[in-house]
Parts: C-alpha cells; sequence; structure tokens
C-alpha cells in the first residue's frame, strides 16, 4: 500500500471540494478532476477493521463488482497517511444522477425506471451481493441507462445466489427510509414483478419477497 506524507495529503486535497465530512474530519472530496478522495477512519479499536480495513473492503468491493458485471465506481489508488491516521482511496467518479432523484421526476419513463431497479436488484441477490447500504441514494442512473453502484464499503459478496431470508434482510435495508417507502408504494407492481421475473423465486418464496415488501412500507417509523 502506497503511503503519503502529510505535505503530500494536502497537495492532494488542495482545491478539491468537500462532500461529505463529520465531527471527526473529512470523508468524501470532489476533485473537480474526474476523481473522488474518500477517507476512511477506525470507528473501533477493537474492530474486524484492525485486520481488514474498510478502506481495502471498499477496493476489493468495486474490483469484485467489475468482475461480476455490476457497474461501479474504478479504482485508481489506495494509500495511507500516517499523520492523520486515514486511508485514502482515490477512485474515477461515477457519472450520473441519485436515483432517488430520478425517480421523483414526473415523466413517463418513471415507471421503466421502476422495472429496471427491481431487476437490478434481483440481479444484485442471484449474483451474491449483500448490499447493506443499497438505498435510493447509493445508486445512480448512468448516461447510458443502467444503473451503477457507490458507497460500496458496507458490503458482503457471497459464492452463490443469496437465500430468501437474506434477501428479505437486504429489503429492509433498501426501503430504510420513508421517503423511499413512499416511492416503491407508488410503483409497487413495477417493481416487484420485474424483481421477481429477474430473481425467478418460486411462487412461495416470490410471495415472501412481496410480504416482506409490504409490511416494511406499512412500517411508517423512518430508521
Amino acid at each position: 500500500m502506497e503511503q503519503i506524507s502529510h505535505e503530500q495529503f494536502e497537495r492532494l486535497i488542495k482545491d478539491a471540494e468537500v462532500i461529505e465530512k463529520d465531527g471527526f474530519g473529512l470523508k468524501v472530496l470532489d476533485t473537480k478532476k474526474g476523481e473522488m478522495i474518500k477517507l476512511f477512519r477506525r470507528k473501533r479499536f477493537f474492530s474486524t477493521a484492525l485486520f481488514k480495513p474498510y478502506a481495502i473492503r471498499f477496493v476489493d468491493n468495486a474490483k469484485k463488482l467489475t468482475r461480476l458485471g455490476i457497474p461501479t465506481i474504478s479504482i485508481n489508488r489506495l494509500v495511507w497517511c500516517g499523520s492523520i491516521k486515514r486511508h485514502i482511496v482515490i477512485y474515477e467518479r461515477l457519472e450520473g444522477e441519485l436515483l432517488r432523484d430520478v425517480l421523483t421526476q414526473s415523466n413517463t419513463l418513471v415507471e421503466d425506471i421502476y422495472k429496471q431497479f427491481g431487476s437490478f436488484i434481483a440481479t444484485l441477490h442471484n449474483k451474491g451481493v449483500y448490499f447493506r447500504s443499497a438505498h435510493f441514494k447509493n445508486i445512480l442512473v448512468l448516461p447510458n441507462g443502467n444503473l451503477g453502484l457507490i458507497d460500496i464499503s458496507d458490503m458482503q459478496i457471497k459464492r452463490h445466489t443469496l437465500n430468501i431470508g437474506l434477501r428479505q434482510r437486504n429489503f429492509e435495508h433498501i426501503l430504510r427510509y420513508q421517503e423511499d417507502k413512499k416511492l416503491i408504494q407508488s410503483h409497487f407492481e413495477a417493481f416487484t414483478t420485474a424483481y421477481m421475473t429477474r430473481s425467478q423465486l418460486n411462487e412461495n418464496n416470490a410471495l415472501k419477497i412481496k410480504q416482506t415488501i409490504q409490511t416494511i412500507i406499512a412500517n411508517t417509523q423512518e430508521s
């Protein structure tokens, strides 16, 4: 892994736009040169991140998704800056619009986007991708019309298709926000039919998924 000095870090972020930060410091920056900078810290002293830092998981997930044919970010560099105790990933900016923004637009193509979204989630599940952060602000509608994933740290990629239990749990993550529940509720049949068609679940499991989604939507408590 490449190591950089504090001076090199300062040069790296010079003139970059801060996209996200918290009480611990910078998290995401846009260089405005086609690259994004994401900083990772270890949140707890005793953590699995001690053995495999989140930055490395992020990089590994990007590579695995690419091998699976799922559009996502492309990694350029992985570095460590000891002075700020942060792993840093520099990756190519993935151009597109947030899925939530696209779905809230009022046009004749929205129904097709819901169908595409349902099919996309089914594809992830079929390929063993359990993406806890697969909410509507971590999925992009790309310029070519495909869907792509960003912020891919919190993810497991299984060797086999997800079982029905994991699929149900993943929908709890996907529909964690009340705003997104309302969006899916408005096009429930288009979304679920596309998901079932691509998933090719048996009748019993398909019914379980539909009931799970209906239950989540009915729960007005925003997580």
